[in-house]
């Protein structure tokens, strides 16, 4: 233990570490321990504090008050001690910092050490040593690496292991050697799909360049066919792989993750929104265009003032005279309100006949000329309405809409009150078969999308009048578009300062506007092309004053033979 005291009491001094963990096994003898950790303490126990766990599972330090940067200490008797599950699981997500696992007894034969160094690296601990003492009394520290592969490496030379790590620091990357990182490779528009024969994306773009400036490759990960017997990612499988430690991370970036302590994801590509994207219903009803230019309100009000003028009118006429019936009442109001002045009234008219038609004149004009302008312009510009705006839009048009089946997961684990009714159109799927209407553009459901995917398809319909879906507002939240990751890798790091450059660069924007250009020359998108002819305003916009004016010709001539009989049958 002497050997270890000397090793690391210098670090007391630079104040490198804030926190040591201690992680005692049952089976180790409890009275070399104490000595050793007060020993520590009193190197340490003016820069550090410290905690000693035994055998409480539970707890994690990455959600604990204990500082970022800390020392472990494990006594453990070999591998399969319990105390190395604890290890493992209580600095979860503090696998990268340094550690020392301690092996009680002296060893003849290398196996035990070999043991806990294939566990270091399953578990990612590849900044951690393991203490030993041999038979002939000599102190070793053993640790091991990943890349290019597994070896065993004698580090009692530590001073020159130090030298190691800081050149590599200076250096701003790791050197993995030429690893082939196996990963799916799989469609998954717009972020990796296959395109003359070379794989492209948005997000493989920057995935691939960073594997290439590491100094490593990809290896394909082959996974089943999908549901149609194609090539389209199950990110679900994916990220499963990654949870089993099949592969150190996925070339796929997606943005729907669920806090899980077997998985990570590397810094944030993009924050997305998850919204739906609805079909627009572009046909209007001409029978109602002579009604558009006003809204209902605003029929409602010019009713009312009609039905007021018409008040007003008779109360006049019963009040000064010149009394003639309810019907002449409601025909000079009609026309004041549609500017048509009645030279009758006008010939004489008293200081407040005055003001009425001169307040109704003003208002039937600039009513009439906003009606006509408004109109014509209606005629001239075709109008399309997106009815869809709301999820209460949804339900009462009973649209479907379709999601891929291990998204609705995560949709009803984060939003638990979701109404029933819209519950109920959600049609989850698999999702090749959700990738296939999709990007076809089926209209017949709505479809749940990220704000980076919208952008993509949308680029089909740029060139359309009538486009044929939009992005609603109905969203379910911000989410980080990353690549999965393991939990604790040794490249974290390194994807973190990449990514983070690629992000302030954008160069993301710039590989999602030359990815399309690249799908479309695979064929897996298109460039809808307008087919519908349009033509300007004609007659047959017009159909509804036609088919009025009919009506009212005919009801015309209707009171007209009620008055002729009327007069024969009761003459003056």
């Amino acid at each position: 233990m002497q050997y270890l005291l000397n090793l690391l009491s210098p670090f007391a001094q630079l104040n490198v570490f804030q926190e040591i963990v201690w992680f005692v096994s049952p089976h180790q003898r409890l009275d070399h321990v104490d000595e050793f950790i007060m020993r520590m303490d009193k190197a340490f126990g003016k820069t550090a504090t410290q905690t000693v766990v035994s055998n409480n599972s539970e707890m994690r330090m990455i959600h604990s008050s204990a500082r970022r940067n800390h020392l472990s200490f494990v006594f453990t008797t070999g591998a399969e001690d319990p105390i190395m599950k604890v290890f493992s699981k209580v600095l979860l997500g503090r696998h990268f910092y340094f550690s020392i696992v301690i092996y009680a007894e002296k060893v003849a034969d290398m196996q035990p050490i070999n043991d806990i160094l294939i566990f270091a690296y399953n578990q990612q601990f590849f900044n951690s040593m393991v203490y030993f003492e041999s038979e002939e009394g000599i102190n070793q520290l053993f640790g091991v690496s990943k890349f290019p592969v597994m070896t065993f490496e004698n580090r009692t030379d530590f001073l020159r292991y130090i030298g190691k790590i800081w050149k590599r620091v200076l250096n701003a990357r790791s050197d993995v050697g030429g690893f082939a990182f196996t990963t799916p490779l799989r469609q998954d528009l717009p972020h990796l799909f296959q395109s003359q024969g070379h794989y492209d994306g948005s997000t493989y773009r920057i995935i691939e360049t960073f594997v290439r400036f590491i100094n490593g490759s990809f290896a394909e990960l082959m996974m089943p066919p999908d549901g149609l017997g194609g090539q389209v990612i199950n990110m679900k499988d994916a990220l499963q792989l990654i949870r089993e430690r099949k592969m150190e991370f996925c070339a796929h970036a997606y943005a729907l993750f669920m806090p899980d302590e077997e998985l990570e994801k590397t810094y944030p590509l993009l924050v997305v929104q998850w919204c739906l994207m609805v079909p627009l219903y572009n046909s209007v009803s001409t029978y109602f265009y002579p009604l558009q230019p006003f809204a209902w309100n605003v029929w409602f009000f010019a009713l009312g003032a009609l039905l007021a003028l018409v008040l007003l009118e008779v109360m006049w006429l019963r009040m000064f005279g010149g009394w003639s019936g309810y019907q002449v009442a409601v025909l000079n109001s009609f026309c004041y309100i549609i500017n048509v002045p009645i030279e009758g009234q006008l010939q004489q008219p008293c200081l407040l006949r005055f003001l009425l038609l001169t307040t109704v004149f003003f208002h039937g004009f600039f009513l009439s000329a906003y009606y006509t302008s408004n109109l014509g312009s209606i005629l001239t510009v075709n109008l399309f309405h997106a009815q869809i705006n709301t999820m209460d839009d949804i339900v009462s048009a009973q649209l479907p809409v379709m999601i891929i089946d291990y998204e609705m997961e995560f949709l009803l684990n984060l939003n638990k009150e979701l109404p029933p009714e819209f519950l109920e159109l959600l049609r989850p799927v698999d999702s090749a078969i959700f990738a296939a209407h999709q990007t076809s553009f089926n209209s017949s459901f709505a479809y749940f999308i990220t704000e980076d995917h919208w952008q993509f398809l949308d680029e089909q319909q740029q060139h359309l009048k009538q486009r044929i879906f939009k992005l609603s507002g109905i969203c379910f939240g911000s989410y980080h578009l990353a690549f999965p990751l393991q939990m604790d890798s040794s490249l974290w790091r390194d994807i973190e300062y990449f990514t983070f450059r690629i992000h302030s660069s954008g160069l993301l924007n710039f590989y999602a506007r030359s990815s399309f250009g690249s799908a479309l020359h695979a064929g897996l998108v298109q460039r809808w092309p307008e087919n519908q002819e349009y033509t300007s305003a004609g007659l047959q916009h017009l159909a509804i004053a036609f088919i009025l004016l009919l009506v009212m010709s005919f009801l015309a001539g209707i009171v007209f033979v009620l008055e002729t009989l009327s007069r024969r049958r009761f003459p003056l």
